[in-house]
């Protein structure tokens, strides 16, 4: 199958969305965020909805994140409004980053 990264670069991503740019919060990435719940990490991304096109022409997500420990499932929408603004986790209320991806989906 070809396959075309679309990863932060300007168009389309990987899944035909048209924005400014991708974001790196790709499903199966591990994120070094504690659970609200069981206070372990990490946390794994296990959904990545599209919601709609913001008026800067990016697209919003929500990010369903779980606990590989407890199960716990939280959530949080990247590019909020406006590219590059993140929102707290629904339950945690811990601002995500780029910084806290540990995996990036790719098997070692």
């Amino acid at each position: 199958m070809f396959y075309n990264n679309f990863d932060n670069v300007h168009g389309e991503d990987r899944y035909g969305m048209v924005g400014k740019t991708g974001d790196p919060f790709r499903e199966e990435c591990e994120l070094g965020i504690s659970c609200y719940q069981c206070c372990e990490q990490p946390l794994v991304i296990a959904e990545r909805n599209w919601m709609d096109t913001n008026n800067d022409d990016s697209q919003r997500y929500q990010i369903v994140v779980v606990c590989e420990h407890c199960g716990a499932i939280d959530e949080f929408i990247v590019n909020d409004g406006q590219e590059h603004r993140i929102s707290k986790l629904k339950h945690s209320k811990y601002q995500p980053t780029e910084k806290n991806i540990i995996n990036n989906g790719t098997v070692d």
